[in-house]
């Protein structure tokens, strides 16, 4: 079944829905409002002024962290630092080049929040990038998530991944050069839904260079699993939105205790995100997410 694509009507309706943003999201830009922030992957368009989750605007500074000065996303023009104004409307910050999964270099409690768009998918080890992010940010900080759904892309004939294989990943402390998925990938990819990547031929060599290249989704994600991921890190989960045609967006704060009552409350309180009758369910907007 072929992913589901937003109509022009729904486009526009979601543009206007960002006049007024919920009450929810509201309270996630507060958090960033004025303050002190990291990227990683950036810039992201969904952040952007009119866009899904508008929190450029109110930002007062962020800084880019990637894994090369330049990627296969990144471009002349906005993407280059020495740009600035209207052709470059994310807000000033520093460029800094590293793993994500390790964040080296960056001093602990750093941030006030970090942001991370279309960036958990292409890590071999996202247990791992999540409890890296956490440490830079700042008790009561907050993290903001988007993660492709995998009904809406290129990756909706592969299988859902699963919590256990996440949470094997992370006892085994898998690495970036991992191709564990690599011929799954291979396989299954629909090159329909993926113009960037050239041809058949293009695309192969593009995806046994991984480690050179990043493009690659390690793993498939689902509204539920992203939210039970984000539970395992220990996070306390504050927002989530799932929008059309391929976004989850989940904001959460990374500093819970590890044990106690208030642990215990935490995890429970999440767990209410994931429940049959939970919100972003009714809108019924992915097949994988029903129950």
């Amino acid at each position: 079944m072929p992913p589901r694509r937003e109509t022009l009507g729904q486009r526009i309706i979601r543009r206007l829905r960002r006049l007024l943003p919920p009450s929810a999201f509201a309270l996630v830009q507060a958090r960033c409002r004025g303050r002190s922030g990291i990227e990683v992957g950036g810039p992201s368009a969904v952040f952007r002024r009119w866009n899904l989750w508008p929190l450029y605007p109110v930002i007062g500074r962020l800084d880019q962290y990637n894994f090369a000065r330049r990627t296969i996303w990144s471009g002349p023009g906005p993407t280059d630092p020495s740009v600035r104004g209207v052709l470059r409307p994310e807000p000033p910050g520093r460029r800094i080049i590293g793993e994500a999964s390790e964040m080296a270099g960056i001093p602990s409690s750093s941030y006030d929040f970090l942001l991370a768009s279309h960036v958990l998918e292409h890590i071999a080890n996202p247990l791992k990038a999540l409890h890296a992010w956490a440490g830079v940010v700042k008790p009561g900080g907050i993290i903001v998530l988007v993660v492709p759904h995998r009904d809406g892309t290129f990756d909706h004939k592969r299988p859902l991944s699963t919590l256990d294989h996440i949470l094997a990943d992370f006892a085994a402390d898998m690495a970036e050069d991992d191709t564990t998925h690599l011929q799954e990938i291979l396989d299954l990819h629909d090159l329909s839904l993926d113009p960037g990547a050239g041809s058949r031929d293009a695309f192969v060599t593009r995806a046994k260079d991984n480690l050179e290249h990043r493009a690659l989704h390690h793993h498939t994600f689902n509204t539920e699993l992203v939210l039970k991921v984000v539970d395992q890190a220990g996070f306390r989960i504050e927002y989530v939105d799932v929008e059309l045609p391929l976004h989850i967006c989940v904001a959460c704060s990374p500093h819970v205790p590890s044990r106690g009552a208030l642990h215990d409350a935490v995890r429970l309180a999440n767990q209410a995100y994931w429940s049959p009758l939970a919100a972003w369910r009714r809108r019924r907007l992915f097949p994988s997410d029903l129950r």
